[in-house]
């Protein structure tokens, strides 16, 4: 590989996005029965070790939600319980840890929630990779965690139920008198009167966040509008252009990690390929920040942690996908399964194949690659497939909301590279590359210890086409991404936006698919495959009647004979 003569900079991230980050079951298989209780998940066997696997849940990326110690002492709005307490955030679908107060996790956060290091010596705690892409089955009294699948985590929940904790801390002088000696060495007036004007600010400051992310139409469980709640970060927030700030209102799952890493393209709408470009867009929608206005000198600068994000990225590309678990779920049956391979590389009706836009590994375990002569370092990424919108026919709005959103460049006009200095206003996806790329290079410049040549190479994912060639471009953003479908059984519900609950009504002609179901369940149905659709105290009914939530599209299995399906998902499983 090359690591010499090249440049890190403003376009280094193409585009930016949702970053991507015990027993094994694989599974329980081998390691079968251990001393854990009943109630404590097993995980499968996808490469990590229980160390790997922790630094994933826990390490910070810059991502700055609240102090530390007013996350741990802060109690719920109701109650005088704490807001940590474990029964009360798995009600917001995040995930207790099963080993808490270790080293690890010294004082028993969820998964994906760390402690951020600070300058001043005051620790927060903010979110990271972990809390939006790890998985929880159960079936028949047991669970099982799967790393780096999504999470039913409802994060507009979770904002709205801290902000209102906050607000009663404020509001009720008992609850914050509590709050108060649980922080304050010296709790005398002066100093409960400074705390309770910080917690003020820092509430300000959380609804007016909330007042952008929040939707015409909940997301429920599982599901953000992650490019709206960047975007308007980054343009309105940072950029103090509050006319910049549109309605998240395209709504997408949590993307699968595995095998990210070595695709061509990611995210739903296969808008980005640098990974540091993609994650540090990501810390700059959950609570990080970038300078984009006042001293030349700050300019770009922001709270992303290149060293952090760039060992999460290689923990990730570690990560296998999840195998069918024989001794949890049920054994596959290996006739259907083979008729099921067959129908996976049939065309009908017209439409193409499974295989045509999901690729499956050749008998060496090979995917189809880019070619490796067009890139800089002689390196190839396993190809995705785009299908345009008027093809794929799902609901529309994630792609046409970010292909074509324009934003207003405010102070930043005559700052800007050329061929867009001075403009007033730019489309979306190229000022959203071009701010988070101020970052990117900032972050690179400012790394320490500083990263070496071969580091940069691999912290950009190898994105750099050879010499003479055009930069990498997206190749269609009005349409959806196909990858491969390893692991796909882990990873309802289906479609972009998850308005399919499950692999059979995928299957389904759109318009037998349910209109209507409830998310938010753990509890697996191996038949199927997906989560059961039951009502309850913490259910969230999903209509795929409104806008961003359609049902509609990805034709291929709608003409099958029900046997055909059946035999379809039974090979889906051995994926």
């Amino acid at each position: 590989m090359q690591f010499h003569n090249f440049k890190i900079g403003l376009f280094a991230a193409l585009l930016s996005g949702l970053g991507q980050a015990g027993v094994s079951i694989a599974a329980v298989d081998d390691a079968g029965k251990d001393n854990h209780n009943l109630n404590a998940p097993f995980y499968l066997n996808q490469n990590w070790n229980d160390e790997e696997r922790r630094s994933f849940y826990f390490t910070p990326q810059g991502s700055y939600l609240l102090p530390y110690e007013w996350f741990l002492a802060l109690e719920q709005p109701d109650k005088d319980e704490l807001f940590i307490n474990p029964k009360y955030i798995e009600q917001f679908g995040y995930l207790a840890d099963d080993e808490p107060y270790t080293p690890s996790n010294p004082d028993g956060l969820p998964i994906g929630f760390a402690r951020e290091p600070a300058d001043n010596g005051e620790a927060w705690v903010g979110m990271t990779c972990a809390a939006c892409h790890t998985g929880e089955i159960r079936y028949r009294g047991q669970t099982i965690r799967i790393d780096g699948a999504p999470t039913l985590g409802d994060f507009t929940m979770f904002l709205k139920s801290l902000i209102q904790a906050l607000r009663v801390t404020l509001e009720q002088p008992e609850k914050f008198d509590r709050f108060a000696q649980a922080i304050l060495t010296d709790p005398t007036g002066a100093a409960k009167a400074a705390l309770q004007a910080r917690v003020s600010d820092q509430l300000t400051w959380l609804e007016q966040y909330d007042a952008r992310s929040t939707p015409t139409h909940p997301y429920g469980y599982g599901r953000v509008d992650a490019f709206g709640i960047i975007m308007n970060e980054v343009f309105g927030r940072d950029l103090q252009q509050p006319d910049n700030v549109r309605v998240p209102d395209a709504p997408v799952s949590y993307p699968f990690l595995w095998t990210s890493p070595r695709l061509d393209w990611v995210q739903w709408n296969g808008s980005a390929n640098n990974p540091f470009g993609r994650n540090v867009g990501e810390v700059l929608g959950v609570f990080g920040h970038v300078n984009l206005t006042g001293s030349l000198a700050e300019l770009g600068k922001s709270t992303a942690r290149p060293r952090e994000l760039f060992e999460l990225e290689k923990r990730i590309g570690s990560l296998t996908s999840p195998k069918w678990p024989v001794l949890a779920l049920g054994p596959i049956d290996s006739e259907k399964a083979a008729r099921g391979r067959v129908l996976y590389s049939t065309s009908r009706g017209g439409e193409p194949s499974c295989e045509a836009c999901h690729s499956l590994p050749d008998a060496n375990g090979f995917y189809p690659m880019t070619p490796a002569d067009e890139n800089l370092f002689g390196v190839s990424f396993i190809e995705t497939q785009m299908t345009p919108l008027d093809e794929i026919g799902t609901d529309p709005a994630t792609s046409l909301n970010f292909a074509t959103r324009k934003a207003n460049t405010g102070s930043l006009a005559p700052l800007l590279p050329a061929p867009f200095t001075d403009a007033t206003e730019l489309p979306a996806p190229v000022l959203l590359s071009t701010l988070v790329g101020m970052a990117v290079s900032n972050g690179i410049a400012d790394a320490y210890p500083p990263f070496s040549p071969a580091e940069k190479a691999e912290l950009i994912g190898y994105r750099l086409k050879a010499q003479g060639l055009p930069p990498y471009k997206p190749k269609n953003l009005l349409a959806y991404r196909a990858r491969p479908l390893d692991g796909i059984w882990a990873t309802a519900p289906y479609l972009h936006n998850g308005s399919v609950p499950n692999l059979y009504q995928l299957l389904l002609p759109p318009s037998e698919r349910r209109k209507m179901f409830y998310v938010g369940s753990h509890e697996f149905d191996p038949q199927a495959v997906g989560f059961r659709s039951k009502p309850g105290q913490h259910a969230f009914k999903f209509d795929a009647s409104l806008p961003g939530n359609l049902n509609t599209g990805h034709y291929y299995g709608t003409d099958l004979t029900d046997d055909e399906r059946w035999d379809l998902i039974e090979f889906l499983k051995t994926l």
